[in-house]
C-alpha cells in the first residue's frame, strides 16, 4: 500500500497501548530519534523514504555527539534536553542489537513525558487488517500480514515477512530476511537473527533468541537460544 502517513499504517490498536503520534496532529511537536548511531540512521533514512525527515532531530545518552551532525541532523543532546524543551517531544528509539535495552529507553522517554511514532518504510506493506502499536520501526521490502497484532517498540529490519494472524510482543526484533509463519507468537523482548524461519503456530518466549539462519519447527522456552536446522537449544 502507498506510503501517505507513516505513523498511521494498519489499524490502531484496540487496547490499552498509546496510539502512535501521526504529523497530523501537531506541526510544532518536536521529533526525535533517539540513539545516533547505526540504527538510528536507519530510521533517519526510513523517514526519508517517506519525505518525513525535515525537522527530524537526533537525540543520544552520549555527551560527546551533543551538537553535531550525524547523516545531516542535528544531536540536540540528551533526555534533559528533550524534555526541557517548551513543544512536546515524540521519539522512536532507535537502539537495535538488544530489544531490552530498547525497551528501557522507551520506558525512560515514557516516564519523561515523550509520545511515540512509527518509521514505516515506504517499500513496505502493511495489510490494512493488522495492528500497529507505536514506536515501531519497519524498513525496507519487509511484509505485515492480515490480523497481525504488532506491539509496541518492535522493530522488523528489511525484507522480513511476517505472515497472517502473528503477534509480536513488546520489543520483539526481527531481523533482515527473517520469515514468521502465520499463528507465531514472538514474546516480549524476543529476538530473530538473519535469515531464520519460524514455522506456522510456533511460540517464541519472553526474551528468547533465535540464531541466524535457524529453522524453528517447535516452541522455544523463555530466554532460551535456538540455532540450527532444525534449531535446538544452544548447548553450555
Amino acid at each position: 500500500m502507498p506510503a501517505t502517513d507513516y505513523g498511521t499504517r494498519g489499524e490502531e490498536p484496540t487496547d490499552d497501548r498509546q496510539k502512535p503520534y501521526t504529523t497530523s496532529q501537531d506541526k510544532r511537536r518536536m521529533r526525535a530519534i533517539y540513539c545516533a548511531g547505526e540504527q538510528g540512521r536507519v530510521a533517519l533514512d526510513i523517514l526519508r523514504s517517506v519525505d518525513e525527515a525535515g525537522g527530524v532531530v537526533f537525540a543520544d545518552d552520549d555527551p560527546t555527539l551533543h551538537g553535531e551532525l550525524v547523516a545531516g541532523q542535528r544531536v540536540v543532546g540528551g533526555l534533559d534536553d528533550l524534555t526541557t524543551r517548551e513543544e512536546s517531544v515524540a521519539c522512536v528509539a532507535a537502539f537495535g542489537d538488544q530489544p531490552s535495552v530498547r525497551l528501557e529507553l522507551a520506558d525512560r522517554l515514557a516516564d519523561a513525558g515523550c509520545e511515540f511514532f512509527n518509521a514505516i518504510h515506504a517499500t513496505a506493506t502493511v495489510s490494512d487488517k493488522a495492528s500497529l502499536g507505536c514506536g515501531l520501526m519497519l524498513n525496507a521490502e519487509s511484509y505485515i500480514g492480515p490480523g497481525a497484532d504488532v506491539g509496541d517498540h518492535v522493530l522488523i529490519d528489511s525484507c522480513v515477512n511476517i505472515s497472517h494472524d502473528v503477534s509480536l510482543g513488546r520489543g520483539a526484533t526481527v531481523t533482515p530476511g527473517g520469515t514468521v509463519a502465520g499463528g507465531v507468537t514472538l514474546g516480549v523482548d524476543s529476538y530473530v537473527g538473519p535469515g531464520a524461519t519460524i514455522i506456522e503456530d510456533v511460540t517464541i518466549g519472553e526474551s528468547a533468541v533465535v540464531g541466524a539462519g535457524a529453522v524453528v519447527t517447535d516452541d522455544v522456552p523463555p530466554e532460551a537460544t535456538v540455532v540450527g536446522v532444525p534449531a535446538s537449544p544452544l548447548e553450555g
